[in-house]
């Protein structure tokens, strides 16, 4: 079974940007794909522009919700709802993506053959280099009652050194390493090093991973 589907949409939908600019969107597309190919977390991309659609999954989305790839390219997340999806759990998934910020919560979800699960969903913003909302990352997670251990997740950032703490912050929130470099007075090669640095010292495999502990703490 595929790593990885990705969803080609049709140039003539939607409005054409300049080639740089589309050179660039593109570019920022296939890091995310690849970012979450090796995730142990069940992960998707969605496009924020093509109104939140999945553009790619990783294996341990299909494990987790029985579908497979091929199946949720192009659907919104919405179809893992159900009876029992809390409206005010999703409600604050949907204001999060209108506003462009990161969110977690806890809610009801299905499996393709009906089973609900605890799910801890994680959504967390990208934005390209022109400050521009372009992407979704979320994760999903099997969990027993509550999850949101805001303890246990500030207690792990707790061992960051400030300045890889405020670039996970800035992380979190969807941001370039371009734009994280600016605001913090830091060179882009300087970003990058923490970022690796902070993934390694909180014991995971990948920035998406890091971004879903700083969101689970509330950064």
């Amino acid at each position: 079974m595929p790593c990885l589907y990705v969803q080609v949409t049709d140039p003539s939908e939607q409005m054409a940007p300049s080639t740089g600019s589309a050179s660039r969107h593109e570019r920022l597309r296939e890091e995310l794909i690849r970012s979450i190919r090796h995730s142990p977390l069940a992960t998707i991309v969605t496009d924020a522009i093509a109104a939140n659609a999945i553009i790619a999954v990783n294996d341990a989305f299909e494990r987790l919700s029985g579908y497979e790839a091929s199946e949720v390219i192009g659907r919104n997340c919405r179809m893992l709802s159900g009876a029992e999806t809390c409206p005010a759990s999703r409600a604050i998934l949907r204001q999060a993506v209108d506003a462009g910020r990161p969110a977690f919560v806890t809610l009801v979800n299905y499996r393709k053959d009906g089973q609900p699960f605890q799910n801890a969903v994680m959504i967390a913003p990208v934005y390209d280099d022109n400050g521009i909302l372009a992407f979704f990352l979320g994760t999903q997670l099997i969990v027993d009652g509550e999850t949101r251990n805001l303890a246990k997740a500030n207690a792990r950032l707790a061992d960051l050194p400030p300045q890889q703490l405020r670039v996970l912050e800035e992380m979190a929130r969807g941001r370039r390493h371009a734009e994280i470099a600016k605001k913090l007075g830091l060179s882009i090669k300087t970003v990058k090093m923490h970022r690796g640095a902070l993934v390694k010292r909180l014991g995971v495999q990948t920035s998406t991973e890091a971004i879903r502990i700083a969101i689970e703490a509330g950064l």
